[in-house]
């Protein structure tokens, strides 16, 4: 128990820097779309669970070798650019709460969360270190049990935070007038089209490698 304790608490922590998946979870509340944002969480949380368990087990190899490491990065770009510009330059719909929010393709967003952790290899190289660093002082024992609940709570501790996250943004959006709404959903626009310059720098120098 303790182990998924630690997990809980490291899981949470470790989502919390700005990254492509809390933009999209942000760009959700401010939408009122809170149950899409979730999925989004869920999805990431889900991955977050299958790399530090890859890390733990030390079966890293069996993800890293993969060829379709290159295609999930292609895909994560072309969904960042288009969303990028579409959020930046193009009309924002007007937010609405929706009561059919779990129509069909719903959970599309769960894939979509999982599959933009995918794309992200470093994390595999965090949670080896992670690992190293429980298991190199004794704070974990090196058991299926411990491995697991361990990376079970980091998976939780992943979810958590998203759900807070979409909380913050609920309280402040109460606060913010429409166009308050918009020029921050731009900004969140931008900064998508930031990270999409960075991935796809980067996928060029990797292509020419």
């Amino acid at each position: 128990m303790l182990a998924f304790v630690i997990g809980l608490l490291i899981g949470f922590f470790s989502a919390i820097p700005t990254g492509p998946v809390n933009v999209a979870v942000m760009l959700k509340g401010l939408a009122h779309k809170r149950g899409q944002g979730m999925m989004l969480g869920a999805g990431a949380g889900f991955m977050e669970f299958i790399y530090c368990a890859v890390a733990l087990f030390g079966i890293s190899q069996l993800i890293t070798n993969l060829h379709i490491e290159l295609y999930f990065k292609i895909a994560t770009f072309c969904i960042f650019l288009f969303f990028g510009i579409k959020i930046t330059f193009f009309k924002i719909p007007e937010a609405k709460l929706k009561k059919d929010e779990d129509a069909p393709g719903f959970k599309r967003y769960f894939i979509l969360g999982a599959a933009l952790c995918f794309s992200n290899l470093a994390l595999i190289a965090y949670w080896l270190t992670v690992a190293g660093i429980l298991h190199g002082y004794n704070i974990i024992q090196q058991t299926l049990y411990d491995n697991l609940f361990f990376s079970l709570g980091t998976g939780l501790g992943v979810v958590i935070w998203f759900f807070v996250l979409l909380e913050l943004v609920e309280k402040q959006k109460m606060k913010l007038d429409v166009k308050q709404i918009e020029k921050i959903t731009r900004f969140f626009g931008i900064i998508l089209l930031i990270i999409t310059t960075v991935m796809g720098y980067k996928l060029i120098v990797e292509f020419f490698q």
